[in-house]
């Protein structure tokens, strides 16, 4: 309980605001939310128990360490307890604050797009440093969603580029926040929309193909219930989880450039499959599996290399 000693003398209003916080403090709060998420399965019960605070209270980090003495307001701990409920339930941190940090960048997200992955944004560092010596290439992005990957890349790239990026997404859910969030950090003269499948439309030349699709099994998505509130359109790959990542492969020679290069987000299990599908369809592609910070084969990368001119 918090302490009421010394409050005599302050006027009524102080008395109220007194009178409205929590006889928790915000670090007890945050003990118990983490114990609820611990108990009900969640991956990262502490991290997510901080992140939903850190929302509600509309603090950074460091502010959150510096209050945690403090009594939690009851409007904040009334609040903090129903996200804290539906995460217990299943559903992702992100759609519950309506944001998600990538490569330092801040994303909107929320249901009908997938939220964005760590695992990603060694994909995107991959095509950075790719795009340093081709400050006129063409970008394309398929599988947008929330636009993680198109935007940060604009976003990322030195002012002197002026090459392109194209995005594409089947979904209009998915579009309409990847052109929000296209909006929200300034790269609207860079990246451009298409709602399509896949790259039937896309007549090429490409530089540059980068695509984090739907790479699950059904029985992979089905058996983790932290996938129940994502949309299933991003997630199922088919059968072996490889369905639309062999239809852009097979297409591959027909849009990308003869110099060009494809950067792919697989399931580890697919690596070797990938790199087999790849060879066959450009075969005269340097083939590359890239781990992820756990050492898992996470991207399979390949750069073609153009055939040497006549007399050469």
């Amino acid at each position: 309980m918090p302490c009421r000693a010394g409050l005599d003398g302050q006027d009524d209003a102080n008395r109220a605001e007194f009178d409205t916080v929590s006889e928790r403090t915000i670090a007890e709060a945050l003990s118990a939310a983490s114990a609820r998420l611990e108990a009900a399965g969640r991956e990262t019960p502490r991290l997510d128990a901080e992140v939903l605070l850190r929302h509600v209270l509309g603090l950074d980090r460091t502010g959150l360490f510096l209050r945690l003495r403090d009594p939690l307001p009851v409007t904040a701990e009334t609040a903090f307890e129903d996200l804290v409920a539906q995460r217990v339930a299943g559903k992702p941190v992100a759609y519950l604050t309506g944001v998600r940090e990538f490569m330092g960048l801040d994303f909107a997200v929320g249901l009908g797009v997938l939220v964005p992955r760590p695992e990603t944004e060694l994909l995107v560092e991959w095509a950075l440093e790719w795009l340093t010596e081709r400050p006129t290439g063409t970008v394309l992005d398929v599988g947008a969603g929330s636009g993680a990957i198109a935007v940060t890349v604009g976003a990322h790239l030195r002012t002197g580029w002026c090459g392109r990026i194209i995005a594409v997404d089947v979904s209009g859910v998915a579009l309409t926040v990847a052109i929000r969030n296209c909006d929200r950090h300034g790269v609207r003269d860079r990246v451009c929309f298409v709602r399509g499948d896949l790259v039937t439309w896309c007549g090429g030349p490409v530089d540059l193909l980068l695509a984090n699709l739907p790479y699950l099994r059904p029985d992979q998505v089905e058996a983790n219930p932290d996938l129940d509130a994502e949309p299933v359109l991003a997630l199922d790959g088919g059968a072996d989880g490889l369905d639309l990542i062999r239809r852009l492969i097979d297409d591959a020679p027909r849009f990308l450039a003869p110099d060009g290069a494809l950067g792919l987000e697989i399931d580890p299990s697919q690596a070797e499959i990938v790199v087999g599908l790849v060879g066959a369809a450009l075969p005269e592609a340097a083939v590359e599996i890239l781990p992820d910070l756990a050492g898992l084969a996470r991207h399979v990368v390949a750069h073609l290399c153009p055939a040497p001119s006549q007399g050469s």
